[in-house]
């Protein structure tokens, strides 16, 4: 690098008129959040396990049941069964639900890192060895195909008898 060039400022006067500019700020638009992951307090999550379009339904009936966010880990929207703004982990958000569910979801760190600040977690999954057993509160070793069905069915008649 060469140094030895020394430069003088020299200050322009520039006097800009609105007819001058190319672009003009007419109005600005926020698009509203379609999911609001962090403000929930009930969050049901789809993983890779769910498998497809239809068993998904199943999370979001579950979620609805309890008045809660559907969620979904990264395998989850990149095999197309949720979008990128239901992303919970480290490529999507961090969460701290009062109660979280994880259904279909292994418990990779990524994951994780998203919602072990949750109050109390409940995983489903048929893999007995899923590292989501490790941190959840509460684990369902089962088919949620069978589970979810058996939980909105308890959950409507605790409702009915109120």
């Amino acid at each position: 690098i060469n140094n030895t060039r020394k430069g003088k400022v020299i200050p322009i006067e520039v006097n800009l008129e609105t007819y001058d500019l190319k672009v003009e700020i007419v109005e600005r638009v926020r698009a509203p959040k379609l999911v609001d992951l962090q403000g929930a307090k009930v969050i049901v999550a789809g993983g890779a396990g769910v498998e497809n379009q239809k068993n998904f339904k199943l999370i979001e009936e579950l979620a609805y049941t309890l008045g809660g966010t559907v969620g979904a880990s990264r395998a989850a929207v990149d095999a197309g069964l949720a979008s990128h703004h239901h992303q919970i982990g480290q490529t999507g958000t961090t969460v701290r639900p009062k109660l979280y569910i994880a259904c279909g979801i292994s418990g990779a760190v990524q994951h994780y890192a998203g919602m072990n600040q949750s109050g109390k977690i409940i995983a489903i999954n048929t893999d007995p060895e899923a590292p989501i057993f490790e941190f959840a509160h509460y684990g369902i070793v089962g088919d949620l195909k069978e589970v979810i069905p058996k939980m909105v069915k308890a959950y409507n008649n605790l409702k009915e008898n109120d």
